[in-house]
């Protein structure tokens, strides 16, 4: 008589791990690690959308018939909206 092919038991979900084994120090070590590269990708995509956001104010303000601005125009730029100075 054959035997029963060994594989998955049906009936069993996955086996109850012990909370001070190494298997279950490695799946927290990973749950960390995923959630600060969620963290980290989150707080770059903030800083490089507000940078753009300071990018796109200047180049909807810019003159489109001044070729080059000195210093004093940039700062007079600037202080239209207050947010962006830092001349002085």
């Amino acid at each position: 008589m054959p035997k029963a092919p060994k594989g998955k038991i049906v009936g069993r979900d996955k086996k109850v791990i012990h909370p001070y084994s190494r298997k279950a120090a490695q799946i927290t070590r990973e749950a960390h690690k995923q959630e600060k590269k969620e963290k980290s990708k989150n707080e770059k995509a903030l800083r490089l959308k507000l940078i753009g956001e300071k990018l796109q104010w200047f180049q909807n303000h810019l003159d489109p018939q001044k070729v080059a601005y000195s210093r004093k125009d940039a700062c007079e730029l600037i202080e239209r909206d207050s947010r962006y100075c830092k001349c002085r």
